[in-house]
């Protein structure tokens, strides 16, 4: 038997793929597996995927994808997904409950792809999926209410204006999700990076009403948006709503809001003084917490 290296394993895995053996397959791409993450890498998974489609009958490639996607392997689920991505319109409600139960997984790295894909599929069938979406964000678990906000962002497109007002409806269920996993993943990722970039103007109209709410969560949300590097274009619209903000007492929300205005002042030197009156009032846990660098530098 030929041994598998990094310069053959591509060959072995397609001559596997068009005998029709998968395992063989899969085992010639899991030679390639590291260490550090225990799966293959990336370009070596994406070139197994291509290696696939150009192979398999397109009759067969739902087949082929639930088999990948099935597997007790984490480099196969993440081929999987993948694979879902492209046979969806062949077998929609089992591609998108297969990326659901993968969503779920207990593997960070096979939710991340099944999100990624999901946001892949909503892309393109944007108005069929979107009942689909809003369900996911009702289900129990957290990492598939997790996976909405990546999906949110594989969703979002400048040159698609009308979809801003859908997805943060979205995003303003998300908002208000306790769950630390999906919380990390909305304000400073999903809205801050995709929406506020591609519907700065609604996103911003939506930032400040989940500002204005009571609840922690929400509040905090509307901070960590302005820690994202988009942010740094909306300094004063952000330096407005961080103000609104800054006199939580809640802890949660006062280091968002502390992380937010230390991200604006990099972009914005010229804001300092006026960040420097908040020392003297209420404001004064956030401002402190930004300001520390520039104050221990004056010392």
């Amino acid at each position: 038997m030929t041994k598998i290296t990094p310069s053959n394993w591509q060959k072995t895995f397609a001559k596997a793929i068009d005998a029709g053996d998968p395992t063989a397959a899969l085992h010639a791409l899991e030679s390639q597996a590291t260490a550090h993450a225990g799966t293959a890498p990336v370009a070596e998974k994406r070139a197994a995927v291509k290696e696939i489609v150009a192979r398999v009958p397109p009759g067969a490639l739902p087949a082929t994808a639930l088999w990948f996607a099935k597997h007790k392997s984490d480099t196969a689920k993440e081929v999987g997904a993948l694979l879902l991505a492209k046979s969806y319109l062949q077998h929609p409600k089992e591609a998108t409950a297969t990326l659901r139960q993968l969503a779920d997984d207990p593997n960070w790295e096979v939710r991340e792809w099944a999100g990624s894909s999901m946001g892949q599929v909503f892309a393109r069938n944007f108005d069929a999926l979107y009942p689909v979406i809003e369900d996911w964000l009702r289900d129990d678990s957290e990492f598939v209410r997790r996976a909405v906000a990546i999906a949110l962002m594989g969703a979002a497109d400048a040159k698609r204006p009308e979809r801003a007002e859908p997805l943060l409806a979205l995003a303003d269920v998300l908002v208000l999700d306790p769950a630390e996993y999906v919380k990390r993943n909305t304000g400073p990722f999903a809205v801050g990076n995709a929406l506020l970039g591609h519907y700065p103007d609604e996103t911003l109209k939506h930032v400040r009403a989940w500002a204005r709410s009571d609840d922690e969560t929400s509040r905090w949300n509307a901070a960590m948006v302005f820690v994202a590097a988009n942010a740094r274009k909306h300094v004063r619209v952000g330096l407005e709503v961080l103000s609104s903000l800054a006199n939580d007492e809640r802890k949660s929300v006062w280091m968002a809001v502390g992380s937010a205005l230390k991200n604006l002042v990099k972009r914005d030197p010229s804001i300092v003084p006026e960040v420097r009156t908040w020392l003297k009032d209420d404001r004064k846990l956030p401002a402190s917490l930004a300001l520390r660098h520039i104050m221990v530098k004056e010392k």
